[in-house]
């Protein structure tokens, strides 16, 4: 469609007050919104009305009044426009962008096989751990975290499968004493390392 490039210049300039997540969440809104107008024009044989401004002016003040494209609004769901409205409220990711940029921090995401304790202990820990290590063995720590093989990583870092698997073995040591000297330093009682400590 010719006319969405305009259409989001409209949007952007509507949505200058909002901070930029909130911002391109009501951009793409207005040009769902817009997209829809257009086929129920395209239905009805009146194309002839179909103009940037108009179909912008009609989607912005659709995102204003709370009604979205596609989606039934829900007053008890907590990501609802229309709850976050009605409550005055406004839902922001957990931690930084910088602290999200990793790919294995995106990885606990939407992990819900652990638990939240864990998974804030291990968001708070493994970077720590990783940053005692050289920024070679970093790079390799974190791949493997990921589930890539030893043989991917050892093609990639230009070494043998065998100093990967060596490499691995002294991670996990190390990411265990550091577990565990943290535990002391804490105060909670010692334990083996169980399988919601490992890294990844």
């Amino acid at each position: 469609m010719k006319l969405l490039p305009a259409i989001e210049r409209h949007a952007r300039c509507a949505f200058r007050v909002l901070d930029a997540e909130a911002r391109d969440d009501a951009v793409a809104e207005v040009l769902a919104n817009a997209v829809c107008a257009y086929q129920r024009l395209h239905e009805r044989n009146e194309l002839q009305r179909a103009f940037a401004t108009t179909l912008a002016k009609f989607a912005i003040k659709s995102y204003w009044s709370g009604r979205r494209c596609g989606t039934s609004q829900c007053s008890h769901d907590v990501f609802s426009s229309q709850a976050k409205q009605v409550a005055a409220y406004e839902v922001r990711t957990l931690g930084t962008p910088g602290e999200l940029s990793t790919e294995w921090s995106q990885c606990l995401v939407d992990n819900r096989l652990t638990s939240v304790p864990n998974q804030v202990a291990f968001r708070m820990d493994f970077p720590r751990w990783l940053r005692g290590l050289s920024l070679r063995d970093r790079n390799i720590a974190e791949r493997l975290s990921l589930g890539y093989s030893t043989k991917e990583v050892a093609a990639e870092f230009g070494m043998s499968s065998g100093r990967v698997s060596q490499l691995r073995r002294e991670f996990s040591y190390s990411w265990y004493k550091f577990i565990r000297v943290n535990r002391c330093l804490s105060g909670e009682p010692k334990s083996k390392p169980g399988r919601a400590s490992r890294p990844g």
